[in-house]
């Protein structure tokens, strides 16, 4: 089921029926908003899954860019000729 194509023909029905006098009894009504809210609901899982796929994507730049960064900050340590890098972890000598 594709949200835009029932929309549209949701939209021409009422256009039609529209422009031929028809009007709506409380049923039909009833019946309408029972389908709308069902598209709304489609509409809804879609948005909520492309958000998740965007968020994906962002977490998979980000670690590449973290990656860069710290492949460049540990180039940068070991250019340092002559220095010995010694991590400190916070213990005491």
């Amino acid at each position: 089921m594709s949200v835009a194509r029932e929309l549209f023909a949701v939209a021409d029905d009422l256009r039609l029926k529209s422009n031929a006098g028809v009007q709506y009894d409380a049923s039909q009504l009833s019946d309408l908003s029972d389908f709308l809210g069902s598209i709304a609901r489609l509409a809804r899982n879609e948005e909520e899954e492309l958000a998740v796929f965007r968020l994906a994507e962002a977490g998979q730049l980000g670690r590449a860019a973290v990656n860069e960064l710290a492949t460049e900050a540990m180039g940068n340590l070991m250019l340092d000729h002559g220095k010995v890098v010694r991590p400190d972890f916070g213990r005491k000598s």
